[in-house]
């Protein structure tokens, strides 16, 4: 039994994605690492406010 969604020539290869849901999957993964990474720093410059490790 061969999967329907292999001969689909809209569908990203390994995922069973198309085009445009892969690009949207990749937008939302990189604006939840922005979002991570901005919360990171705000958390060590509260440490560093609150526990000046280098001083």
């Amino acid at each position: 039994m061969s999967d329907p969604t292999a001969s689909d020539p809209n569908r990203v290869w390994s995922t069973g994605l198309t085009e445009p849901e892969s690009q949207e999957l990749h937008r939302h993964l990189i604006q939840g690492t922005q979002i991570f990474g901005v919360i990171a720093a705000f958390a060590h410059l509260l440490a560093y406010i609150y526990s000046p490790w280098l001083k």
